[in-house]
């Protein structure tokens, strides 16, 4: 019994202004675990907020990144020499009033895919510690007791109601700003502005690798089965003309010119002469067409006569009656 009465926490009277003596009040233990939910509650939210804002920063960061290298490399100056993207390289789109290259979108679009996935990786083993581990740690009162508080929030006695009214004393002052990391926060801030600036620069000055140009890459591309502008044996297929207008190896006549696309460079350009399938049906060549004999029936030689034409009224000008008159009388003579 002694023991019993050991373990309930002596509850010391005040003394008001009047002078009477009277016990402090209390909340109960519905009340006060009711707080402690709602505190751990508000915490986690905040703590899934600042978790997903620094995925959020990595993902802006690395694909500004990515951007930076795909327009340091070339890539951009690919698209011409694939098959599905030759037809809108070097086109624009009009986007909020401002005018961006397709090639701009393109790289965008490519940074950010490549981004999304370097994001998962690098996050997928997060710390995915709860709110309450993260709040005792950071602040030692609290050790055990927090949890413990949280746990037994529905008990209602006199042991539990002591050690709910001294957590929820202590995590008042506890603001959810604290399970902040503001070193990620920073970095990943730092992290975004410094790569702006150097891709701002780079793009602004054109800085490109030297290791390459243009036409190596394009030769390199062309040579990708399925990917290329070269594929399919297409290159069989392009005939080259002279200044006069001959075509080089003429003589060859093996042209398939309803198969795979055939092509011919005058002047530099390209031009398809591509044949639909079925479009020399019907036709012969000139030394196998049949001659026929056709009679034509001769229609016999009708008279001729003068016809009148309808007559018709109409005011004349003033003055020049007799020379109309005589206009009339030459061409019924004639």
């Amino acid at each position: 019994m002694v023991r019993i009465l050991d373990s309930i926490p002596v509850v010391n009277p005040i003394r008001d202004d009047t002078g009477h003596w009277e016990l402090p009040f209390r909340k109960s233990g519905a009340i006060m675990g009711m707080d402690i939910r709602s505190f751990v509650k508000k915490q986690e939210s905040a703590l899934k907020r600042y978790r997903r804002l620094y995925k959020v920063l990595d993902f802006l960061g690395t694909a500004i990144i990515v951007y930076l290298l795909l327009f340091y490399f070339r890539v951009d100056q690919i698209f011409p020499y694939l098959s599905n993207f030759e037809v809108r390289a070097g086109t624009s789109y009009d986007i909020l009033g401002t005018s961006i290259a397709f090639e701009t979108v393109a790289l965008s679009l490519i940074a950010a895919f490549f981004s999304f996935i370097i994001t998962l990786l690098r996050h997928r083993r997060d710390d995915r510690t709860k709110a309450i581990p993260l709040i005792e740690k950071k602040n030692p009162q609290l050790q055990e007791r927090l949890s413990t508080a949280y746990d037994n929030a529905h008990e209602d006695n006199l042991i539990v109601k002591d050690l709910v009214n001294s957590v929820s004393s202590k995590i008042a002052l506890i603001a959810s700003s604290a399970l902040l990391i503001k070193s990620k926060l920073v970095i990943g801030i730092v992290l975004i502005l410094i790569s702006s600036t150097a891709t701002v620069y780079v793009v602004d000055h054109d800085v490109r690798t030297t290791f390459f140009n243009q036409g190596e890459l394009g030769d390199l591309v062309d040579d990708i089965p399925g990917i290329g502008n070269g594929d399919g044996g297409a290159g069989d297929d392009v005939f080259v003309f002279d200044d006069e207008g001959n075509e080089d190896d003429a003589g060859s006549g093996t042209e398939n010119l309803t198969g795979e696309t055939a092509l011919i460079v005058e002047d530099g350009k390209e031009v398809d002469l591509t044949l639909p399938a079925g479009s020399g049906l019907g036709f012969a060549e000139g030394d196998e067409s049949e001659e026929s004999d056709t009679d034509f029936d001769q229609s016999s030689p009708y008279e001729r006569s003068i016809i009148s034409s309808q007559t018709y009224n109409e005011e004349l000008p003033e003055g020049y009656e007799t020379i109309i008159k005589e206009y009339f009388e030459t061409m019924a003579e004639a």
